[in-house]
């Protein structure tokens, strides 16, 4: 556990808490077509102003706050 927290730290990445607001999840749901676990994903990116993300869920690309990088 120490070691991957240890390369976390070392590769600039930020853990942080998910954000909740039940009407904000629901309209990023619905104007942006997503899936109820991606929606908290760029919700709570959103709110921590989050602008890039690794995945390769194509979905995210919907979201015009975040930047996709596979």
């Amino acid at each position: 556990m120490d070691r991957a927290l240890g390369l976390l730290k070392d590769s600039n990445v930020r853990i942080v808490e998910d954000y909740h607001s039940l009407s904000e999840w629901l309209e990023i749901m619905k104007k942006h077509r997503l899936l109820p676990s991606d929606a908290q994903i760029a919700l709570t990116c959103k709110h921590h102003n989050i602008k890039v993300i690794a995945t390769f869920d194509e979905d995210f690309r919907r979201v015009p706050w975040l930047e996709v990088v596979p």
